[in-house]
């Protein structure tokens, strides 16, 4: 495809994007309080770029959510684990366990970039996990036939509302829905969100192209924008604000 298509608004397209650089020291975004418009229910979708820097054997937070602003996730998260492992995982409104998904492959800091493409519904125990458009979830996971619980108190990008768990690595288009759902053992549905090539695709300027409906969080950073952008919430949940100094990464999933 042409660059004149790429910078076209054909929908179903390859996107030219950048992405923030998170130090693993001092960087981390926080939402300030709960998501606009969030409802608790058991399904969701993430889908994120992410390329690891640093941090290997510790604890590095894509996303997670705080029932109380100033602690650490724990209601709904995105991680990649201290055993290198990504994870997914929710609890009810009591606090209980009730969704916790672990990729099978370890992931440790590299110059490559990995999409990480999830998606579950605890009311059919579907779940579905890939890094870079392969299947990668291991056995065991956790998907009871309950509540996730979506309306907290905060969520935080990069770390959390304690500013614990720093994100020593890069990240971009990444989109979170709770409330929805789709089945990517379907070619077809990762295609939505990932090339053939293995760049990002064109989710639409709110992030509804994929389902039909706007997700909650959908921060992008358009190719030559200004990493402060990362900040601003393209679908609509809300914004979020910097802590620390974001910088521009030096390579693109587009790349």
């Amino acid at each position: 495809m042409s660059q004149q298509a790429l910078l076209m608004g054909i929908p179903w397209r390859p996107i030219l994007v950048t992405a923030a650089d998170f130090d693993g020291t001092n960087d981390y975004m926080l939402r300030g309080g709960g998501l606009t418009g969030a409802a608790d229910s058991k399904s969701g979708i993430l889908s994120t770029w992410i390329r690891l820097d640093g941090g290997d054997a510790s604890t590095l937070r894509i996303l997670g959510s705080s029932v109380t602003a100033g602690t650490a996730a724990d209601r709904w998260r995105s991680s990649r684990l201290s055993t290198n492992k990504f994870l997914i995982a929710g609890t009810n409104a009591a606090g209980v366990a009730i969704l916790q998904m672990i990729s099978t492959t370890s992931y440790t800091a590299a110059a490559t970039w990995l999409h990480f493409l999830v998606s579950w519904d605890l009311a059919t125990a579907a779940a579905h996990l890939y890094v870079n458009g392969t299947a990668d979830l291991a056995g065991g996971s956790t998907l009871t036939d309950d509540t996730l619980d979506y309306t907290v108190g905060d969520w935080g990008v990069g770390g959390d509302s304690n500013a614990g768990s720093k994100m020593n690595g890069c990240l971009t288009e990444l989109y979170f829905a709770p409330g929805q759902f789709l089945d990517f053992s379907s070619a077809t549905n990762r295609a939505k969100f990932r090339t053939s090539l293995g760049t990002p695709m064109y989710l639409g300027t709110d992030g509804a192209l994929p389902t039909g409906t706007a997700p909650l969080v959908y921060q992008r950073m358009a190719a030559g924008a200004a990493v402060t952008t990362f900040a601003t919430n393209r679908a609509s949940g809300g914004d979020f604000t910097i802590t620390g100094t974001l910088d521009l990464a030096s390579t693109s999933p587009s790349d």
